[in-house]
């Protein structure tokens, strides 16, 4: 219930705000929506529009890629599949602001395509550099959340829909056509989600969009929350507008969806697609497949590493190499390592991304736990409503939540963590744990409790029962949340940029907003962050690997031990 109170009154003291900002020492006078009719004016409106339509376009285009990709994942099975969704991984692990600035420094005057070539991309680059471009790198972003989706719907999909178009003539496009309409919830569902990341999305919002000075709603939410004087007002009151449309939308696909029956496995005819398909179109697949993936992975990732090596500046937010360098260049790591206190950004984010997914994950394993074996239906489903609604609900507005209340002189006087680092930690745990409960839920609920009763019964204590019984099958899980977790917290934008205490960044921050003017320094800074957690993947990864080896070997010699004694007892009960 902590955590609950945690989350929800700082954001709903927020949220009552532009009703009753007397109460809460921000004006003078009674209920009312003059907030409201003060923030939606002018360019409020022209970016609530800019965000909409830009959902629309992004979420369509995810959605699109993504039914394409998990087809050829899932059922035609194309070369190299299990690549393929590890990218999809790493698509989810990118944040987007790296993918919006690597993309930049690719195309920038004088930056990595041109130094590379000697030609200026300046078409594609000024396209990028607008509408576009921030459609595009929502949209790389989005494919990831689409096709987790639908790819579990999509493997698992019988073919007697496809096999009935076929008996009564259809083309093959329409046969398709007949098993994606079968899909129909699953769209819908990754359509939801992709819309309503692509609407709260922060990081193309303080870089692309900021630069192409394209008005969006969330990066207008942190104007009025970072400006001098600070309107908290019409803050909030703006954020209402994104509670709408998620409400809009949810209640849309509640709509579409209504009682309509889209069950496509009504047998167990295992897919395939992959055989109907001819070598060549597998090849032209796959190669399309790996296209995508260059542009939305590797294109950045090498924009980023390039223009970390090219040493230079910025121009008109591009990449530009040092006047004094030909060619690439080490100085920007050079100065890192021998300047000090340019590291700093990342030790800090690594520490606060280690220390915040540590409790996360603590406070979700406590919450799963209380729930499973403590807790009652209904405090049960109050607690998960509470959750839900908080993981819809975008960073920008659960930071400038955070700012707003944590800085009321009631709140200050008892709890002093505005303006310190605290915040930006209990930021991190407050904002993540949500997901740390949801994605823990299904291992605990997997694993069951059972076993635990089974310890109980024998007189172990409630620790010692659950440790022996119920740990041994979900540790991995654990771990592997936890990575992710350290893997998002450390990258994560929206939350550092509201609420890091001044002159002590984040790594988010430096490489987005105080280095953006010192690309190689920025980059160079990144590479440093992203080697640094690939450090504490592979360090985890290793110690993951030696325990389970280690624990193999232990039940190996156990096995061998009681193979032994049932040997020599049977040897003793035979002998006559």
């Amino acid at each position: 219930m902590l955590l609950i109170a945690l989350l929800l009154v700082p954001t709903a003291c927020f949220l009552l705000l532009p009703f009753i900002p007397s109460a809460f020492g921000q004006g003078a006078g009674s209920i009312g929506f003059a907030p409201f009719r003060t923030a939606y004016q002018g360019y409020v409106l022209t970016a609530l529009v800019n965000s909409l339509w830009v959902g629309l376009a992004a979420s369509a285009a995810a959605l699109v890629i993504a039914v394409g990709l998990a087809w050829l994942c899932e059922r035609v099975r194309i070369a190299g599949a299990g690549a393929w969704r590890l990218g999809v991984w790493l698509l989810l692990l990118l944040p987007t602001y790296l993918t919006a600035l690597g993309i930049e420094y690719l195309l920038a005057p004088r930056g990595v395509i041109a130094q590379a070539t000697g030609w200026y991309p300046a078409t594609l680059d000024h396209l990028f550099v607008g509408p576009a471009g921030v459609v595009l790198v929502l949209s790389l972003r989005g494919v990831a959340f689409a096709y987790f989706a639908v790819a579990d719907v999509v493997r698992s999909m019988g073919t007697d829909l496809a096999d009935a178009a076929q008996v009564h003539g259809l083309s093959r496009w329409r046969t398709v056509m007949v098993q994606v309409g079968s899909l129909t919830p699953a769209l819908l569902a990754g359509f939801v989600l992709v819309f309503a990341e692509t609407v709260s999305d922060f990081g193309v919002a303080s870089t692309l969009a900021a630069d192409a000075h394209f008005p969006v709603i969330t990066y207008t939410i942190f104007t009025f929350t970072a400006t001098i004087p600070i309107d908290f007002p019409a803050a909030a009151a703006i954020s209402w507008s994104l509670i709408g449309v998620f409400t809009a939308v949810l209640v849309l696909q509640r709509y579409i969806l209504g009682n309509r029956n889209f069950s496509a496995r009504v047998g167990s005819s295992p897919p395939s697609s992959g055989r109907t398909v001819s070598a060549r179109g597998r090849r032209v697949a796959a190669l399309a497949t790996g296209v995508f993936f260059t542009v939305a992975l590797i294109g950045p990732v090498l924009g980023i590493v390039v223009s970390s090596l090219l040493g230079g500046t910025t121009s008109s937010g591009g990449a530009v190499a040092a006047a004094n360098s030909s060619g690439l260049t080490f100085a920007a790591y050079r100065a890192l390592f021998d300047t000090p206190g340019l590291l700093s950004p990342v030790w800090l984010s690594l520490r606060l991304g280690l220390a915040g997914a540590t409790l996360a994950v603590a406070v979700g394993l406590v919450i799963n736990l209380w729930n499973q074996y403590r807790g009652r239906a209904r405090a049960a489903a109050l607690i998960d409503i509470g959750l839900v609604a908080v993981i819809g609900l975008p960073s920008i507005v659960l930071a400038a939540g955070f700012v707003f209340f944590y800085n009321l002189p009631a709140v200050y006087n008892a709890l002093p963590i505005y303006n310190t680092q605290w915040l930006l930690l209990v930021g991190y745990v407050v904002g993540f744990s949500p997901l740390a409960v949801r994605m823990l839920h299904g291992p605990l609920a997997q694993a069951g409790r059972s076993l635990y009763d089974a310890g109980r019964v024998h007189g172990f204590i409630a620790l010692r029962a659950w440790s022996k019984a119920v740990l041994p099958l979900i540790w991995r899980s654990l771990v592997s949340v936890w990575l992710f977790m350290v893997v998002v917290i450390m990258f994560e934008l929206p939350l550092s940029e509201v609420l890091y205490a001044p002159g002590v960044e984040p790594i988010a921050v430096a490489v987005a907003v105080q280095f953006k003017s010192q690309i190689a320094t920025g980059t160079a800074l990144t590479v440093v962050a992203i080697a640094a957690v690939i450090a504490v993947l592979g360090v985890v990864s290793g110690l993951m690997w030696a325990a389970g080896t280690l624990h193999r070997r232990q039940r190996a010699r156990q096995d061998t031990a009681v193979d032994s004694l049932v040997a020599g007892l049977t040897t003793v009960n035979t002998t006559p």
